[in-house]
């Protein structure tokens, strides 16, 4: 039986504390705990919830990439965490999510660097992905910072896009405690997501120190089928990565990235 993570010593003490979430929801299985989240707050639930999830039948990634679940119930941790929309570099906040999940990947043990622009890399292999939606309810901005990390899949099958994925407990060899791992996330996350209006180039200096991209030859695919070849060789104020090509300088605020290996 897997155990009620809302009822983790530590996240029911991160709950009576100063931090803004008010309400962790764990349920067994969802469609989509971002979905989840924004059903329940289109019915008044203020932001502030939390949906932990242990499987989704229809979770998502980034550009509607399906979500792969683990070989066990309590194999990977889905999370959706919602907030205000901040009032100023709202760009920001997908890095601000990146940072608290490689913060608490690292807490747990590991060595985590980022991917631009969010996702969490373990041995050059993901472990995490995260996706964030914005929605208007009531007149208000709201987000849906949804994250999603492989916590143990050790003994998962390998074959198919799971190849170039890992899991925290691999990357250790030992079992991790979700809750514990749950908790981490959660509070530096509300701290992260202070820092989107507060200090802004706190977040990006931060972000700029583990992020494995800059620096990197890449390759940049867009929705439209376009390709941009060059070096990541920094970030700009609103997080866009900015790519060096021979012709010009290119910020690129959205697209798949390729970390490109030079030909030996």
């Amino acid at each position: 039986m897997v155990d009620d993570l809302a009822t983790h010593q530590r996240v029911t003490a991160l709950l009576a504390g100063p931090l803004a979430w008010h309400t962790v929801d764990h349920v067994a299985e969802v469609t989509s705990t971002n979905d989840v989240a924004l059903e329940r707050l289109r019915a008044g639930i203020p932001p502030g919830l939390v949906v932990v999830a242990d499987r989704q039948t229809s979770g998502r990634g980034r550009r509607g990439r399906p979500w792969l679940d683990g070989p066990r119930q309590d194999a990977s941790l889905m999370v959706t965490a919602t907030a205000e929309v901040p009032p100023v570099h709202p760009t920001l906040v997908p890095l601000a999510a990146g940072i608290a999940v490689a913060d608490a990947v690292r807490r747990a043990g590991g060595s985590p660097w980022l991917k631009w622009p969010n996702d969490v890399l373990l041995d050059q292999r993901k472990t995490a992905g995260i996706l964030v939606e914005q929605h208007t309810i009531e007149g208000t901005g709201v987000l849906l910072v949804g994250m999603g990390v492989n916590v143990d899949w050790r003994g998962a099958d390998r074959s198919g896009d799971r190849g170039g994925w890992t899991s925290i407990a691999e990357h250790l060899d030992a079992p991790v405690d979700r809750g514990g791992l749950l908790a981490d996330l959660l509070r530096g996350l509300a701290a992260w997501l202070h820092s989107v209006p507060s200090d802004p180039l706190r977040l990006l200096v931060s972000y700029r120190d583990v992020c494995a991209t800059i620096g990197a030859q890449v390759r940049v695919s867009f929705p439209d089928g376009s390709v941009l070849d060059g070096r990541a060789v920094d970030l700009d104020r609103e997080g866009r990565l900015v790519v060096d090509t021979p012709q010009r300088q290119v910020a690129v605020s959205a697209g798949e990235v390729q970390h490109v290996r030079p030909q030996a």
